[in-house]
């Protein structure tokens, strides 16, 4: 009797692993239609939206080979009222034989051993050049300025100051001083 009960139970054994390893899952059945839309669900909060982006920088070029005097005006139609009065106006001197972008007004412009004074009006930018230490003007020759390079960028707020604006690219860790910083800062080419 117990070998008839113990041939059973691996009789039986046998017969669940047979019938566990036969069994197949089949194919997949079609998929049922879609269900009723469900109700709408109560609304968010809308999100404050973020401060416009400021694309609007435009670089300008002058070529100062031939200026010679203790002044220079650069007549220059896109200093507009509005523009003087809302946008940040950044100038950059190149002297003859170099490559280095001086940031004006300068104290100390030690290669000529002079200060620039700059003057922003309606559709002009002025440079005066003053040697401080004779309590002089001072006359450039022709050939000693090589460029000018004047830099607007735009208030993304008109009822901002100028001051805004430098103070938020400062905070970026952009040195106005530098052109090329400036410029690759607003993705400009040179």
């Amino acid at each position: 009797m117990k070998t008839k009960n113990l041939k059973l139970k691996y009789f039986f054994l046998l017969l669940i692993t047979l019938l566990a390893f036969a069994c197949s899952d089949g194919e997949d059945g079609a998929i049922g239609p879609a269900g009723p839309q469900g109700e709408q669900g109560v609304a968010g909060i809308n999100g404050t939206n973020g401060q416009d982006g400021n694309a609007n920088v435009q670089s300008f070029t002058y070529d100062l080979s031939t200026v010679s005097g203790s002044f220079h005006d650069q007549s220059m139609p896109e200093l507009t009222q509005e523009v003087i009065d809302n946008d940040a106006i950044l100038g950059y001197l190149k002297l003859g034989g170099s490559t280095r972008l001086y940031p004006i007004p300068n104290n100390d412009l030690a290669p000529l051993g002079i200060d620039i004074r700059t003057f922003i009006e309606l559709e002009q930018y002025s440079m005066d050049f003053y040697n401080r230490n004779l309590n002089t003007t001072f006359s450039v020759t022709a050939g000693e300025l090589h460029e000018l390079r004047i830099v607007i960028i735009a208030s993304t707020n008109k009822n901002s100051e100028q001051r805004d604006i430098l103070s938020k690219l400062k905070e970026k860790g952009v040195d106005i001083n530098d052109y090329y910083a400036v410029m690759k800062h607003f993705n400009i080419e040179k």
